[in-house]
């Protein structure tokens, strides 16, 4: 799912299949030269660029640090890609935040290539469950091990999500360790969804990448499988900017060393994004925690 229309902003989309090809959206609102006089004070701060990845759980931070952006004066634009490309943009400069960082492990690769030109601020929530999911009425298999001897019941294949996520290398390497006769099917997020939700109502087998947070909790009743070869490790989800962002934007730098959120408060408002607008969802986050987002604002 794709950010929902959030408050008037400028839309950059990046081409996750050349880094080079950026598609400039018309923004929302008076354009330069429009003969408006006068000078706000957002018009007087840089703009903010925010990273955007194809995963719902960044939704609705990404829409808190937006409207907290908004609100110390500063213009946004969403830039869309990959986590390859929000790494390589901070790295660039072509996105200042990104606020979907799994580490220390998920995340790795992308970290280590880049680790000199990006600044990780404030943990957003901690211990984050990743892994492979099965439905709560296949009684017989709550381990990765339970799966050998058993691919069959899966059409000997694994239902996994966009190729550049980095849960895909991971369970290649769960494939290989555990020796299962397994392939891994890439596809977008929400075709993994449509195939579990296919799959499910029939109560038929299914495995199939699952993390937390996500509405997928809420949406089916499944359970992660035990990893006794401990691949799957728990990370941390992080705020990363850009190496100047301090420079650039002090305050909202401030905020975002401070800014934290529970998973079940980005579950809660990843299964209401289905019927309310994310913008007002973020306000309403803001204004429940408004005590704890002034002190962070302060800081």
């Amino acid at each position: 799912m794709n950010l929902i229309a959030l408050k008037q902003r400028t839309k950059t989309v990046l081409s996750l299949t050349a880094l080079t090809g950026v598609v400039m959206l018309s923004a929302c609102g008076a354009e330069e030269g429009s003969g408006e006089e006068g000078t706000s004070d957002s018009e007087e701060k840089p703009t903010i660029t925010l990273g955007e990845v194809p995963y719902d759980q960044a939704l609705p931070l990404l829409a808190i640090i937006e409207s907290i952006a908004e609100e110390l004066g500063y213009p946004t634009e969403i830039m869309e890609g990959d986590v390859g490309v929000m790494y390589t943009g901070i790295a660039r400069g072509d996105v200042d935040v990104y606020a979907d960082m799994w580490l220390p492990t998920l995340h790795a690769s992308y970290l280590d290539q880049y680790e000199d030109s990006i600044e990780l601020l404030g943990t957003l929530y901690e211990n984050a469950d990743t892994g492979w999911a099965v439905p709560e009425y296949m009684e017989d298999i709550n381990s990765i091990e339970d799966l050998k001897g058993n691919e069959d019941m899966f059409d000997y294949e694994v239902v996994g999500i966009e190729p550049g996520a980095g849960m895909m290398p991971v369970s290649e390497e769960v494939i290989e360790e555990y020796d299962l006769d397994l392939e891994l099917v890439s596809a977008s997020t929400e075709a993994m969804l449509a195939e579990v939700s296919r799959l499910t109502a029939n109560e038929e087998p299914v495995v199939f990448l699952a993390w937390r947070p996500h509405s997928m909790f809420q949406l089916f009743d499944i359970k992660m499988l035990d990893d006794p070869n401990d691949i799957w490790e728990k990370d941390d989800v992080v705020t990363g900017v850009g190496a100047d962002f301090e420079e650039k934007a002090p305050d909202l730098h401030g905020f975002l060393e401070d800014f934290e959120i529970s998973i079940e408060d980005v579950e809660e408002m990843m299964v209401s994004m289905e019927d309310e607008e994310l913008d007002d969802l973020a306000d309403e986050w803001i204004e429940d925690n408004r005590e704890d987002v002034d002190e962070w604002l302060e800081s």
